[in-house]
């Protein structure tokens, strides 16, 4: 749903947003209910109403959950006016035996928080229940949950797309993506959400126009990473020119699948590819996932500078504390802390 639609939406006359939030708790309506939350987040955003699409995904996904756990509108086990801060409590709980990691069961928290703002803040509800729900803490750090690539596979990595697919398009491509992500520090949004016109070799950066909270940044290129794009794109061109490709397609990055061929390459099939390719490096499967690149590309940027303000300049962090994590992520730099004691020492 577009801004536009949101603003014109049945949200925007205060003479009807309270009767139709009254309609939407009391038939717990998850489609009306989800068009409220987002035009209370775009209307409440600090970025003049951006509100990034993953954001609204999560946050229209723990509306859904939540909606399940109260029970349907014939006969809840809990009304939406009536629910209090244990409810929502024991509904955390139950995500965590349900499986989820804590890191999810908090974004589920965070929408279920929202709705509720959205509620009161429309005149459903008289106080917030979720105001006094403290978020699940991870016990484990993250820095020791989340590692990265180290030196040895990651050479293996870079390496594997031509092994596999010697010269053509596939390999091509897929050394941007690997470049892009363990890199350059792109976060998988990023990565498939690149135009052509985003990569200036003759500048030598990459211009990521839509990063996360609507921030946009200019990475610059190193030179083995240029020539990484330059044989991608004259093998994107010569795809073009054989009438492979759309002359109107934008996107850097193209899906190669039978069904989706010369269309952006999306989400799901990049985690796929770089999947693929963390499995045949040798990597255990909770390594796998395009973000893995992004926190390889972290711990070497602090590795190469120990300067924080750079890592967290590159890689997009809205706050510089964000990149410690990989100052503390980079076993090669504890290593050296600890040969450094024991040389002190003797």
């Amino acid at each position: 749903m577009s801004t536009d639609i949101v603003l014109s939406s049945r949200w925007s006359a205060p003479e009807n947003r309270r009767r139709e939030a009254l309609r939407a708790a009391h038939g717990q309506d998850a489609q009306m209910l989800g068009e409220l939350l987002e035009y209370y987040l775009r209307l409440k955003s600090r970025k003049a109403g951006v509100v990034s699409a993953a954001t609204l995904r999560g946050y229209r996904l723990a509306v859904r959950d939540f909606l399940g756990f109260v029970g349907p509108p014939e006969a809840p086990r809990h009304a939406l006016n009536q629910l209090d801060a244990e409810v929502i409590e024991r509904y955390l709980i139950g995500l965590r035996g349900r499986g989820l990691e804590v890191g999810s069961v908090r974004t589920y928290l965070y929408g279920v928080r929202a709705l509720f703002r959205a509620l009161v803040w429309a005149g459903a509800l008289a106080q917030d229940p979720a105001q006094g729900v403290r978020a699940p803490h991870e016990a484990t750090p993250a820095h020791a949950k989340k590692r990265a690539v180290g030196t040895p596979q990651l050479r293996r990595l870079f390496a594997l797309p031509g092994e596999l697919h010697g010269d053509d398009e596939v390999g091509r491509r897929d050394s941007v993506i690997l470049t892009l992500g363990a890199t350059l520090g792109l976060r998988a949004s990023e990565i498939v959400g690149l135009d052509v016109s985003d990569v200036d070799l003759g500048l030598g950066e990459v211009h990521v126009r839509h990063g996360k909270g609507g921030r946009a940044r200019r990475v610059p290129v190193t030179r083995s990473a240029a020539q990484v794009f330059a044989h991608w794109l004259r093998a994107r061109e010569a795809l073009r020119v054989r009438g492979e490709l759309r002359d109107d397609e934008p996107s850097l990055l193209v899906s190669f699948r039978p069904s989706r061929f010369g269309r952006r390459l999306s989400v799901r099939g990049l985690r796929e590819i770089v999947n693929g390719y963390l499995a045949v490096a040798g990597l255990p499967p909770d390594m796998f996932g395009v973000h893995t690149l992004r926190r390889t590309a972290g711990t070497r940027l602090y590795r190469a500078t120990r300067d924080l303000h750079v890592v967290s300049d590159i890689l997009g962090h809205a706050n510089v504390t964000t990149s410690a994590i990989y100052a503390k992520m980079d076993q090669d730099i504890r290593r050296e802390a600890l040969e450094k004691v024991e040389e002190d020492e003797r």
